[in-house]
């Protein structure tokens, strides 16, 4: 059965993780207000909408033992396209698209193209404001011509926000970048037509003010990107690591680094809330975590169930993270209706 508090009536952005067996129950709502679908090690099932954007990430997933799939819900019926390589979707207020590109040689080039590509796309459709990136891409802790392929992926990207005349601190969407076992340059993103709200943490410099010893461009992201509307607040949090100021704290501890992780998602989250209570709270996220390669699963299982709601429940996938010595990264979504608070997405 589809969750109890997701229905079509709650008009609100959202995001979905559906076994198989409730995606039978979501078709119609999927039909109406999907936006898209994300597999995780293997391609999101064929029953969906036959339009809709759809992506398979080479991530094994490693809980739950049965795959979910990553649905995104707009907030009204959804519009399907194809612009390029984008294959998009939107729904008056919101705008999903995804494209992949060829990224083994360069991923300098084939990211800057990629991002070029991303932002021609917004500003013809009229959804200027890029609120959240997911950045999935092989090798990215590999070094070539010597530098490594993240600090690579960095320059393209920041190349590309130069061109389009995009901030390059400030007001930049929410993001994540986690290296794949095989396959191309996957990006896919959430841009809206109205300003968002960037929030940076208390604990962490921000991304876009890392010193150079962390590459020749800063990363162009947020810790976290807020929308408001007069019906609903919703907050995409970057992937999130055991990163305090701009170091990598608890080298090779899974269960230290899982749990500064969630000291720093803490932290953002009182920052969100400016202080006060009655703002968002752990259940009001559902979540996402990227576990290197080889790092055992109990420590991290046991952390995250000591902090996080319904734990057991949270989609975790192997990735390489985009330091070498970092095992864990967790990244959330949380929507709140303004008209009953009491309800989260």
């Amino acid at each position: 059965m589809l969750p109890a508090n997701i229905t079509p009536a709650n008009g609100m952005l959202a995001a979905l993780y559906l076994r198989q067996a409730e995606l039978p129950a979501a078709l119609d709502l999927i039909g109406e207000r999907g936006l898209g679908a994300v597999g995780f090690g293997g391609e999101p099932p064929a029953d969906l909408p036959c339009m809709l954007p759809r992506l398979e990430i080479a991530m094994p997933q490693r809980l739950p033992a049965e795959p979910l799939v990553e649905i995104w819900l707009g907030v009204s019926r959804a519009t399907w396209g194809r612009t390029g390589a984008i294959h998009w979707a939107c729904d008056g207020h919101h705008l999903f698209g995804s494209l992949q590109t060829d990224a083994e040689a360069d991923i300098r080039g084939a990211t800057a193209r990629a991002y070029d590509a991303l932002f021609r796309l917004l500003e013809q459709q009229g959804y200027p404001h890029l609120v959240r990136v997911w950045n999935y891409f092989p090798g990215i802790n590999r070094e070539e011509s010597g530098l490594e392929r993240y600090r690579q992926f960095n320059i393209g990207r920041q190349e590309a926000f130069l061109r389009a005349n995009r901030p390059l601190s400030g007001a930049l969407p929410a993001a994540c970048a986690l290296g794949t076992h095989a396959g191309p340059l996957v990006v896919y993103f959430v841009a809206a037509r109205i300003p968002l709200i960037p929030v940076e943490n208390p604990r962490q410099l921000s991304a876009y003010r890392y010193p150079p010893a962390y590459g020749p461009r800063s990363p162009s992201f947020s810790r976290a990107t807020v929308l408001r509307s007069a019906d609903q607040t919703a907050v995409f949090v970057s992937g999130t690591a055991s990163i305090l100021g701009h170091m990598s704290v608890h080298p090779g501890d899974a269960a230290a680094q899982t749990r500064e992780t969630l000291m720093n998602l803490a932290a953002l989250v009182e920052t969100l809330n400016g202080g006060a209570s009655g703002g968002f709270t752990w259940e009001d996220f559902r979540y996402k975590v990227y576990v290197r390669p080889g790092c055992p699963l109990e420590p991290i299982k046991y952390e995250l169930a000591a902090m996080l709601p319904a734990a057991e429940a949270i989609l975790i996938v192997e990735a390489d993270i985009c330091r070498r010595e970092l095992l864990v990264e967790i990244e959330a979504f949380g929507s709140r209706s303004l008209g009953n608070p009491g309800e989260p997405m």
